[in-house]
């Protein structure tokens, strides 16, 4: 009986939630300066369904050997604002994070600039960063050994090509997620695809693969972890500006329970990503 009664319940989860997803997006889709995002996926956070309520956290970032592609420069990515908000009740969670503001600093040029961008002159660029609406559905009953989590979400457009910090493109995403407890261990993997508008005319589309991992430790108060995230066009030879391949490996500690700092150090292993970035993010759970 039950095996007959899960399927329908999921479709009515899933369906309230998509529903609720493209509200917040219409909200969202206002008049302001967003940027397509530029760097991966983060992954899923399954720490958002062990209980009901609302995660918040904010920080910032610095990227360093970070390749603008549009406007053909490479140099020092400031991230200020970097935000996330979660809501979950039961097996659903509505998450909407970014940027809220990008500086970027000039410092190398190695192409010319795609068409409409403004080419570079050793000033600085700025502008909002990537808005991010998701949704996030547990499949696998909450005692099972092993979860299986959908994800599926949009990266809002840009108005304002000529930064270069940007696609004025939508792009959305899915993943399906498997995590397993063992013991202090907490290990989890994601896989999936992503639709996402290009800058040139003669490819308007492409589907990246989307890839995540993570490993993190009970230690505590001061836990460890290792990240993996990144994309990849099977079907290209060569990477599109705006819509390279990314891929980095993250490692650093969450300290704290209720509330908590993350800090993290981040290393790019594709031409697009950085060379290092470090992010602190100060985390705390309400509501629920």
């Amino acid at each position: 009986m039950v095996a007959r009664l899960v399927p329908h319940h999921v479709a009515c989860i899933f369906a309230r939630a998509a529903a609720f997803a493209l509200l917040l997006a219409g909200l969202l889709v206002a008049p302001r300066a967003l940027e397509a995002q530029v760097r991966p996926l983060n992954p899923m956070g399954w720490s958002t369904f062990e209980r009901p309520g609302g995660v918040f956290v904010m920080g910032s970032a610095f990227l360093a050997g970070q390749r603008i592609s549009l406007a053909g420069a490479e140099g020092h990515l400031y991230e200020f604002g970097v935000f996330e908000v979660t809501w979950s009740y039961e097996r659903i969670a509505i998450r909407i994070g970014g940027t809220l503001l990008r500086v970027f600093d000039e410092r190398k040029i190695y192409a010319e600039p795609v068409t409409d961008t403004r080419p570079p002159d050793g000033s600085s660029r700025t502008g909002a960063g990537a808005i991010e609406v998701s949704t996030l559905i547990w499949l696998t009953p909450p005692a099972a050994p092993v979860a299986v989590a959908f994800r599926f979400g949009t990266r809002l457009p840009t108005t304002d090509n000529r930064e270069g910090l940007g696609r004025d493109q939508a792009d959305f995403f899915t993943t399906i997620g498997v995590r397993r407890r063992a013991g202090p261990w907490d290990l989890s993997v994601e896989g999936g695809a992503g639709i996402n508008g290009t800058r040139d005319p003669a490819h308007e589309q492409i589907d990246p693969i989307l890839f995540v991992g993570a490993a993190r430790y009970d230690a505590g108060q001061v836990d460890p972890f290792l990240e993996f995230t990144g994309q990849h066009d099977p079907r290209s030879d060569r990477d599109r500006r705006g819509n390279e391949n990314l891929g980095e490996v993250r490692l650093g500690v969450v300290i704290g329970s209720q509330r908590w700092l993350k800090v993290s150090l981040a290393r790019g292993w594709t031409s697009t990503s950085p060379d290092l970035g470090i992010t602190a993010q100060f985390g705390t759970r309400f509501g629920g």
